[in-house]
C-alpha cells in the first residue's frame, strides 16, 4: 500500500498525533488539563514528570499542551531526545540548547541565531546552566515551558549531569541574582526507563510531580468510536463497550482495532467483528512483541508477571521494584491487587507463558453443579444476614453503659442508677448495677432490693441492701451463668437478640407501702454464637466466589484460615 493511499485512512497507529490534523482522534485526557493548571500557574511548585509505557499517548499529550500553551504567550519548547541516542555528552547539551532557541522564537521573541553562532553552544553541565539562565533572563515571556520527550535516550554516563542541572535550575529558582530560573517548568516524559532515573540524587524525579498516564474511560473510546461514520461504516451504541472490553481504553490497541475494522470496511460494525480484529492483532503485533521481550530481559519482572497471569493475588505497590518495573512497561495495571491490563494481553502473556486456561463447563447435570453452590452459599449468606444485623445493632451501634436518673416523689428522693447494659455468656467476670441516692434521706432509710427474671441470674452476697447516709451508693454484683452448648445460642430463623431484666425495688423502712420499681434492661451476648454465624456467612461468601471462579485450591485454604480463627477461644 503506498503512503497517500495510507494518509485516506481515519484512524492512526503510528507515531504521535497533530492536535489539528488529527483533532477528531485525539481523545481528550484529563492529564492535560492537570498539566495546563501547572503551566498557568503563579509559581512552580515543582517540575512534572509524565510517566507511562510505550505508544500510550504521552507524546500526543505533549503535542496537545505546546498547541493551546503557545497561542496564549508562553514560551514552549519541546524536545525529542531520541535523535541522540548513544550520543557524545557534549552533542546532547547543544542539541537541547539548539531545540530551545529555535523552539522558543516563535513565541518568546527570541532573536534567531545565525548558524556560525552554533559554535557556542554549551556542551557541558556548567555551559548549559548558564545557558539557561541568559535565555531565561532574555525572554519576555513569564513562564518558559520545556517539553523533554523520550528521556531514555539520554546514556546512563550523562543523565546524571543533564538532570542534575536540570535539578539544579529549581533548585536555585530562589537566588536573588538567579530569579529568572523561576519562569522554567520542566515536563519529563518517558517510558521504562524513566525507573532507571528514580534513584540517586541528581533525580528529577525527585523536584518532579509524577503523572501516570491512564488509558481511555469507556467515553473516550466512544468519541473515537464516533469517528466510524466519517467512514461511512455503521457503529452501533454498543461498540465503544465492544472495543473496550478488548482493550480497557488502552490508546494504542484501541486505535489497532478501530484501523483494522476501517481497512475491513464492514457495513455494521458487530461484535464478532471486533473479536475477529482481536484475533487478528494477537497473530502478530510489534507492539506485543516488544513489551513481552522487555519483561522477558528482566528476570524478577517475569517472574512477578507470570504469577499475576496465573492469577496469583498480588497486593500492588510501586514500592515493589519488580512491580513498578511492570506498570512502566505497561503490562499491568493498579486495581488494588495487580491485574493484567487487559485482556488482550492477558490472552497474549497466557500464550507466552504457556498458561492453560480453565477447562471448559462440565456436561450434563454436573454443570448445574456450581450454580447450586452458588444458590446455597446465597441462602446461607441471607439466614444469617438478619441475627448479624441485630448483633451489630445491640452491641456496636447501641451505647452499652446506662446512666439513668430516677426522680421518685412517693420517697422524695432522687436516685441515679448506673449499669452496662451488656451481658456475656460463659464469661467469668461479673457485672453490677449500682443505685446512687442524691441526697440527703429526708425520710429516713429505704431498702434496695434485686430481683431478676430468669433463674439463672445469680447475684453476689445479700439482694436485699440498706441505704441510710447521704449520697449513699449500693452495688449489687452477678453474673449470668451460661456455659458448654448453651452459649452457643445460634438459631438463624430466631434471630432476636435474647434479653435478661433486673427489677430494682426502692422502698422506705418505715413504711413499706412507699416504693419505687426500677427495670433494668440487659441483652445477653452470646459472642460465640456472632462468630459462628459470621464465619457461616463468610464461608458461604467465599464458596460462592469459589464456585462462580472453579478457584478450588484457594477457597480451601481461605476455608481453613476461618476454620481455625474460629477454634480459637474468644
Amino acid at each position: 500500500m503506498s503512503a497517500a493511499a495510507e494518509t485516506r485512512f481515519i484512524f492512526k497507529t503510528r507515531g504521535p498525533l497533530d492536535p489539528v490534523t488529527d483533532h477528531a482522534i485525539c481523545v481528550p485526557r484529563p492529564e492535560l488539563d492537570q498539566l495546563l493548571r501547572a503551566a498557568q500557574a503563579p509559581t512552580v511548585d515543582a517540575y512534572l514528570a509524565i510517566l507511562s509505557s510505550r505508544q500510550t499517548g504521552k507524546t500526543t499529550l505533549l503535542y496537545q499542551l505546546r498547541a493551546r500553551l503557545r497561542p496564549r504567550g508562553y514560551g514552549i519548547a519541546l524536545i525529542d531526545l531520541s535523535v541522540v541516542q548513544d550520543q557524545a555528552e557534549p552533542e546532547l547539551y547543544r542539541y537541547v540548547a539548539s531545540q530551545i532557541n529555535s523552539e522558543l522564537e516563535p513565541s518568546a521573541a527570541m532573536p534567531r541565531r545565525r548558524l556560525k553562532d552554533s559554535l557556542r553552544l554549551p556542551s557541558h553541565p556548567v555551559e548549559f546552566r548558564n545557558f539557561l539562565l541568559d535565555i531565561a533572563r532574555r525572554v519576555q515571556s513569564p513562564r518558559l515551558v520545556i517539553l523533554i520527550d523520550e528521556v531514555e535516550a539520554v546514556s546512563e554516563k550523562c543523565a546524571d549531569g543533564f538532570f542534575g542541572t536540570i535539578r539544579n535550575v529549581f533548585s536555585s529558582r530562589r537566588k536573588e541574582d538567579e530569579a529568572a530560573f523561576e519562569k522554567y517548568l520542566f515536563v519529563i516524559s518517558g517510558a521504562k526507563e524513566l525507573h532507571r532515573l528514580s534513584t540517586g540524587p541528581n533525580s528529577p524525579l525527585n523536584i518532579a510531580e509524577r503523572i501516570y498516564l491512564q488509558d481511555l474511560p469507556v467515553e473516550g473510546v466512544r468519541l473515537l468510536a464516533a469517528n466510524f461514520a466519517r467512514a461511512a461504516i455503521v457503529a452501533p451504541p454498543e461498540t465503544a463497550q465492544w472495543l473496550y472490553d478488548q482493550t480497557r481504553g488502552h490508546p494504542y490497541l484501541t486505535q489497532k482495532l478501530c484501523a483494522q475494522i476501517e481497512q475491513w470496511h464492514p457495513g455494521v460494525i458487530t461484535q464478532e467483528i471486533v473479536q475477529r480484529a482481536t484475533v487478528q492483532l494477537l497473530r502478530s503485533d510489534d507492539h506485543l512483541e516488544k513489551m513481552i521481550a522487555q519483561v522477558d530481559a528482566e528476570g524478577p519482572a517475569r517472574q512477578t508477571l507470570e504469577q499475576v497471569t496465573s492469577g496469583k493475588a498480588m497486593p500492588f505497590s510501586r514500592l515493589q521494584p519488580a512491580i513498578a518495573r511492570l506498570e512502566l512497561v505497561g503490562a499491568i495495571r493498579d486495581a488494588g491487587q495487580c491485574a493484567i491490563r487487559n485482556p488482550i494481553y492477558y490472552a497474549a502473556l497466557r500464550a507466552h507463558f504457556n498458561i492453560t486456561p480453565a477447562a471448559q463447563a462440565a456436561r450434563g447435570w454436573k454443570r448445574w453443579i456450581r450454580p447450586a453452590i452458588v444458590l446455597l452459599a446465597l441462602l446461607f449468606i441471607l439466614l444469617n444476614v438478619p441475627f448479624l444485623y441485630n448483633y451489630a445493632r445491640d452491641f456496636y451501634w447501641t451505647s452499652s453503659s446506662i446512666n439513668e436518673k430516677l426522680q421518685s416523689q412517693v420517697l422524695d428522693s432522687n436516685f441515679t442508677i448506673h449499669y452496662d447494659r451488656i451481658l456475656r455468656a460463659n464469661s467469668p467476670d461479673t457485672t453490677n448495677i449500682s443505685v446512687d441516692w442524691d441526697g440527703v434521706p429526708v425520710n429516713g432509710p429505704v431498702y434496695v432490693t434485686f430481683q431478676a427474671d430468669k433463674p439463672d441470674i445469680t447475684i453476689e452476697e445479700t439482694a436485699r441492701r440498706t441505704l441510710d447516709q447521704p449520697f449513699q451508693q449500693v452495688r449489687f454484683n452477678f453474673k449470668l451463668n451460661r456455659s458448654g452448648l448453651a452459649v452457643l445460642r445460634y438459631n438463624p430463623f430466631n434471630p432476636a437478640t435474647d434479653h435478661r431484666q433486673i427489677t430494682l425495688t426502692i422502698e422506705s423502712l418505715a413504711d413499706g407501702s412507699r416504693r419505687e420499681v426500677y427495670t433494668a434492661d440487659f441483652v445477653v451476648d452470646y459472642y460465640s454464637a456472632f462468630i459462628f454465624s459470621a464465619v457461616v456467612s463468610i464461608a458461604s461468601f467465599i464458596g460462592a466466589l469459589g464456585a462462580i471462579f472453579g478457584n478450588v485450591g484457594r477457597v480451601r485454604q481461605l476455608l481453613g484460615l476461618l476454620g481455625r480463627i474460629a477454634t480459637q477461644p474468644t
